[in-house]
């Protein structure tokens, strides 16, 4: 598996995503509604905005080399 860092940036209005391959991603809600997708191709990192997103708990499911990983998100 591939090394892959995952931060929000210092003002905390964006979910960083930061891994050498290429990936999808999508962000689910505490409830599973799918809120953001997206793919990050040949740039280092990928940023997601996530500033009108409440507080709470959100899965992040990433598909890399067709391996989906899941990170639960706490903001």
């Amino acid at each position: 598996m591939h090394k892959i860092g995952i931060y929000t940036d210092p003002s905390g209005f964006f979910l960083i995503i930061e891994t050498p391959v290429e990936l999808q991603f999508e962000l689910r809600d505490g409830n599973g509604k799918l809120l953001i997708t997206g793919n990050k191709l040949r740039q280092p990192s990928v940023s997601i905005n996530i500033k009108r997103l409440a507080k709470g708990s959100y899965t992040l499911k990433l598909n890399i080399d067709g391996q989906q990983v899941f990170k639960t998100i706490e903001l």
